[in-house]
């Protein structure tokens, strides 16, 4: 017990002011990064990753051999693989750097869940009645930063007004989705990918359509779309479309939808407060 203290002690001896600083810029650097990508599909992917490496860990630990073995041979090629990945969300990231935004953060609108459903609510059916084609899009545990970086920001408190003003005819983003994030409309005139087979897609549906069923397929998000030739509301969920839903229905999913996004114990991993 004394020889434990007293190697204990020999080793906060040997710390200095270097040292601290030396942990604490590091601490900070990884901090930044974990910020920068938790709202993104990478985030998930480094949570995979950690994954493998407390796999790797303990495959040493308990003397796996194999495991171990194929974990060695694919770690290195791993690394390389990383940087193409990651290589969006490190791009972005130099940009912001060099733009200032880094570390940029915006206030949530505090209203309550009902209120804000009302309004987006209000809006789509708005653009149902007027044969207004809409796509509005609720993040939800994955997250949609490259969606929304590709589109025009908006960091907009959520009106019906508003988010019935982006899709109106002839306006610069009504081609576009509207993203909704963390309580307000972040984003609009967002492009999607769409749907690589087009044969399993019925004909008659348009872009919108087919950008939300593939988008649904990558995320977890609420994604409601509005015919433009018809006026129905649809709904895109893995990778399928429930069609013609009523209006009840859909004020129902966004309160759901900002309701498990707004749940303390978000299954979400936090490394900060909420944005």
């Amino acid at each position: 017990m004394n020889s434990l203290l007293s190697y204990f002690m020999n080793l906060i001896s040997d710390i200095g002011y270097k040292d601290i600083f030396d942990v604490i810029l590091v601490s900070y650097a990884i901090y930044l990064g974990l910020r920068f990508i938790e709202g993104s599909r990478a985030f998930n992917l480094l949570k995979g990753i950690c994954v493998i490496v407390v796999l790797f860990v303990f495959s040493q630990y308990l003397n796996l051999n194999t495991v171990t073995w194929v974990l060695e041979k694919l770690l290195p090629s791993g690394v390389v693989a990383l940087v193409i990945i990651f290589q969006p969300e490190l791009r972005r990231a130099f940009e912001d750097i060099g733009k200032g935004h880094f570390l940029a953060e915006g206030a949530i609108d505090d209203r309550t869940i009902e209120e804000m459903a009302s309004d987006i609510t209000k809006a789509i059916k708005s653009c149902s009645e007027k044969h207004i084609g809409a796509l509005v899009i609720i993040e939800q545990q994955i997250g949609l930063k490259e969606y929304i970086d590709n589109g025009v920001p908006l960091r907009a408190t959520i009106t019906s007004e508003l988010l019935g003003s982006i899709f109106w005819p002839f306006s610069p983003l009504h081609d576009g989705a509207a993203i909704i994030k963390n309580n307000r409309i972040e984003a609009a005139g967002c492009f999607l990918p769409t749907v690589s087979n087009h044969k399993e897609v019925a004909r008659e549906l348009g872009s919108r359509h087919r950008a939300a069923i593939s988008t649904s397929e990558l995320t977890d998000a609420l994604i409601i779309v509005v015919s433009e030739e018809t006026g129905t509301i649809s709904r895109a969920k893995s990778g399928n479309l429930i069609r013609d839903i009523s209006i009840e229905e859909v004020n129902k999913f966004i309160i759901n939808a900002l309701k498990k996004v707004n749940e303390p114990n978000s299954n979400k991993w936090r490394f900060y407060g909420k944005k």
